[in-house]
């Protein structure tokens, strides 16, 4: 499945919630960065995507705005480096995307919104 296809899958609900982890996270990310005309717009195709993702396998309350935002912003970054490469390609460039808890480095203060990111298993 190419990670078009995989996005169109989730967008029509046919993914598991078992199936789809965090690297199928960032591939329909990427999709999105590369569809969309700036990188507020494929935050916004992203998190419509996931809230009704989180919504059909009964998890509604898991979805993550704040972490959402965090990976986009990460992989526009990766992007903007490496504009034209395929997926793994940007991975094997920039591993550290592959790491879900990457952003449990970013946050501080009492850690609130990271525990609660953390216990969603959302990127």
């Amino acid at each position: 499945m190419t990670d078009i296809e995989l996005t169109r899958a989730l967008e029509r609900g046919e993914l598991p919630n078992d199936g789809f982890h965090h690297g199928h996270h960032l591939r329909v990310g990427l999709v999105y960065l590369d569809e969309s005309a700036s990188v507020a717009d494929a935050i916004a195709r992203m998190a419509a995507t996931l809230r009704a993702f989180a919504a059909s396998v009964g998890k509604a309350e898991k979805y993550s705005q704040p972490l959402t935002e965090f990976w986009m912003y990460q992989l526009a970054a990766a992007r903007a480096l490496a504009p034209h490469v395929a997926a793994d390609a940007l991975f094997a460039a920039c591993p550290r995307l592959l790491d879900k808890n990457l952003y449990l480095a970013y946050y501080s203060g009492d850690g609130a919104a990271a525990r609660s990111a953390d216990s969603s298993g959302n990127s």
